[in-house]
């Protein structure tokens, strides 16, 4: 193959790239992405006035230390880490941790921490306080979040 014939060649996969990629940005203007507004099949676990269930210490001691160990505390003396102590969460103002300083959703929020806002916390940190610095993703397991939910209510 001489100079001439791979010249030809590299411009046609050339010309043919820019026309991929100029489709699919037109395409992607003229038809926008759009995410449905809600889930089309609703399952209790994605209800977030679904009850939860009994939750069990052990498996949430376990579970908690296993996921939430690597940024948060859970003694009442520990020092703030990643993210703040868990001591005493359950029944705290949110985002009002003394001394430690909170992405600015979370910290705007109202309320105190109870079992149905830990919960739709635990699900996706990211929709419940969009903005959130925590980069966990969340539990989608009901069972996992009421048995850790049950845990942190005994950490007083």
């Amino acid at each position: 193959m001489d100079f001439a014939a791979a010249n030809r060649g590299a411009f046609v996969i050339l010309l043919v790239a820019a026309m991929m990629g100029a489709s699919w940005l037109t395409g992607s203007m003229v038809i926008p992405d759009r995410l449905p507004t809600r889930p089309v099949i609703v399952t209790p676990e994605d209800d977030p006035a679904a009850p939860l269930p009994a939750g069990n210490v052990e498996s949430g001691a376990i579970l908690a230390n296993a996921i939430c160990s690597r940024c948060h505390s859970f003694t009442p003396s520990a020092q703030d880490t990643a993210g703040p102590s868990l001591f005493s969460v359950y029944g705290r103002p949110i985002g009002r941790q003394p001394g430690y300083t909170y992405s600015r959703g979370l910290a705007s929020l109202g309320g105190q921490w109870d079992e149905a806002r830990l919960n739709v916390w635990l699900r996706n940190p990211a929709a419940f306080s969009p903005g959130t610095r925590m980069s966990f993703r969340g539990l989608p397991d009901i069972n996992g979040r009421a048995d850790i939910i049950a845990w942190l209510k005994t950490l007083h």
